[in-house]
């Protein structure tokens, strides 16, 4: 009996082994730190004649890189700032594309690379909550350089559109203006739990759920709490722009519906991109999708 015992244990020791093991190889190889960009198709490379890079370090210590667009080369502080943030495993480059419309409207330029990405620090990624804590630090550097209360919007895509709603609802930051959201998920958890689904053809539990707890203990980022929609209760008045493509199979439509229902104060507007996929609304449409942008930029008087 005590035999069986102890073969019983042994087997429950090295099965739970077995999912740690694989929990981490998960969170690891296609999460958190995985080895090639996501990005299918080759950013076109797009400079402006007056942009500057500049670097600062977050509060945990990863340096953060980013670029500066100014409207005018004259030194003066900016009348407005726009924020655009990246999405999964990419880079700046990949929403530098919006920049000319915003400099069109009056805009001063800001395009971060988050941690792990383009020219930026860091070990691993920081899916969008650990981004929206290290975007504090530009904001301390335009405070810095610029003393005084600039109006700031934000504009992201995919978990770039999630990193603007987490850092909207701030209680570090009061001068945000709006937010633009473009395919953003509606909870973290949710949406990683529908990948290892899709992916990996398995459930959540137990693999997932100890993936998490790996990446909470071991990384800093609390899955289940790494939630837009919740965060849209901290946000107030801050009018927003929901985006999706209709034909999204990577974070699905319904997400940007459940945000867009969730925001109960402020003005919100919504589009949904007709046979547009992932974050391709713009390339879809420019024309159509610049045009809704003035739309929500005019109706909020910015």
């Amino acid at each position: 009996m005590k035999v069986e015992f102890v073969v019983l244990l042994i087997f429950i020791i090295a099965f739970i082994a077995f999912l740690i093991v694989m929990g981490e190889r998960i969170l690891v190889s296609s999460i958190i730190r995985p080895k090639k960009s996501v990005q299918k198709t080759p950013v076109p490379e797009i400079r402006f004649q007056n942009e500057r890079r500049f670097t600062v370090n977050s509060s945990s210590g990863v340096p953060i890189s980013f670029l500066y667009i100014p409207l005018s080369d004259d030194g003066a502080a900016p009348e407005k700032i726009v924020f655009l943030f990246h999405g999964y495993n990419s880079s700046g480059e990949a929403v530098k594309k919006y920049a000319e419309f915003f400099l069109r409207e009056g805009f001063s330029v800001i395009i971060p690379d988050n941690r792990f990405c383009g020219h930026s620090g860091g070990e691993n990624l920081g899916l969008a909550v650990l981004d929206a804590n290290d975007t504090l630090a530009i904001f301390n550097w335009i405070k810095d350089c610029f003393p005084g209360k600039i109006p700031v919007g934000l504009f992201g895509e995919s978990f770039g559109a999630a990193q603007a709603i987490i850092l909207a609802a701030s209680s570090q930051i009061r001068d945000i203006s709006f937010v633009i959201s473009d395919s953003s998920f509606s909870d973290l958890y949710t949406f990683l739990k529908e990948r290892v689904r899709v992916d990996y053809r398995i459930k959540a539990f137990p693999l997932l759920t100890i993936a998490t707890v790996i990446l909470k203990k071991k990384y800093g980022i609390d899955a289940k709490n790494t939630s837009p929609l919740r965060s849209l209760s901290k946000c107030g008045e801050i009018p927003m722009f929901f985006i999706h493509g209709e034909n999204d199979t990577y974070i699905l439509p319904q997400m940007s519906i459940d945000l867009y229902n969730a925001k109960n104060s402020g003005y919100k507007k919504f589009f949904l991109a007709e046979g547009a996929g992932h974050c391709a609304a713009y390339e879809s449409d420019p024309d159509t999708y610049e045009e809704k942008l003035k739309e929500f930029l005019d109706k909020i008087n910015i």
